[in-house]
């Protein structure tokens, strides 16, 4: 009786461990980015940003910091 309380011991420590190993995130995986947001009036933030017309939608991009990025709203009169 006192041997199976220790091998179960054992069993859960170990599982533990491997669920531990699953649970942790890693960063190497997934790369934070932030998204576009919309504004009715784009502006250049800093000497990085630049404007470009994807679409026919206006948009700021910048090859320094991902927050900057800014998209035009889409003009839905344009679907009618």
């Amino acid at each position: 009786m006192l041997s199976v309380g220790r091998t179960l011991g054992a069993v859960c420590r170990s599982c533990q461990t491997i669920l531990r190993g699953l649970l942790t995130p890693e960063s190497s995986m997934f790369e934070s980015r932030a998204n576009f947001k919309v504004r009715r009036q784009l502006k250049l933030r800093c000497l990085h940003c630049y404007f470009i017309r994807v679409d026919g939608r206006w948009e700021v991009r910048c090859t320094e910091y991902a927050k900057h990025h800014q998209k035009e709203p889409f003009n839905v009169k344009l679907l009618w």
